[in-house]
């Protein structure tokens, strides 16, 4: 059996870098920042360096608190709803600031972002294939 799928848009990463990373634009009020992320699939939540949030005006620890669980432990991080934008695709998600400063990469999760687009991705071709989920 097989099935077909369509995207909007077909995107080149680079693959000399580790993981798929692409580039992101967080929108809080009047204020707009530049990130990258990683695309995991696997992750619960998108997840942001504190630093980033602060740029954006935000108390941190004013948003919803929650607990995560990775392979290296375990880390606090807070909700804030602010605007994301990922390769032309712009929605208000929930995004998590970790607590404490210097968190080493920025994780494009499920809630947030993955549960609002349709993602494919063919590795060998270095190509992410994406559509907002709606369409």
């Amino acid at each position: 059996m097989s099935h077909e799928l369509t995207f909007q848009l077909a995107h080149k990463y680079n693959s000399l870098r580790q993981g798929i990373e692409i580039e992101v634009i967080l929108k809080f009020g009047d204020e707009a920042i530049p990130a990258e992320a990683k695309v995991d699939p696997g992750a619960e939540v998108c997840l942001f360096r504190r630093e980033q949030g602060e740029m954006l005006g935000l108390e941190i620890e004013s948003g919803h608190k929650i607990l995560l669980d990775s392979l290296a432990g375990s880390l606090v991080a807070y909700g804030h709803t602010v605007t994301l934008h990922t390769l032309g695709f712009e929605f208000d998600s929930m995004i998590y600031f970790a607590a404490d400063y210097g968190l080493r990469r920025n994780l494009l999760g499920r809630e947030g972002w993955l549960q609002k687009v349709r993602l494919a991705v063919v590795d060998y071709e270095t190509t992410l294939y994406l559509s907002p989920y709606q369409q």
